[in-house]
């Protein structure tokens, strides 16, 4: 893994997000997760320049559920797992790691 990889691995890494699902869904919307990592990336790493994000699945409302997500860091396209760490009624915990 190269510097910066490890670098925005590390930003990601650690940050828990917490989203509230609205009626009776029991997943958070892939375009929520998509616009969580580029603001977390962003926030950690202001010097990069982020493109397109793809979230490819929604991400369901149970402990350990992944979404893979690809994002354009530098021209450079990096995975991350939008991975929930727990669920508390209708809130969605959730964090990136390195994909």
């Amino acid at each position: 893994m190269s510097p910066a990889r490890r670098s925005l691995a590390a930003a990601a890494a650690g940050v828990v997000l917490t989203f509230g699902l609205a009626g009776c869904s029991k997943e958070v919307d892939n375009g929520q997760v998509e616009k969580q990592l580029k603001s977390v990336l962003q926030q950690r790493a202001p010097n990069a320049k982020f493109g397109k994000v793809e979230c490819h699945d929604d991400l369901k409302a149970e402990k350990g559920a992944k979404a893979d997500c690809d994002i354009e860091v530098n021209g450079t396209k990096q995975k991350f797992d939008a991975v929930v760490t727990g669920v508390d009624g209708d809130k969605v915990k959730y964090n990136f790691e390195p994909g």
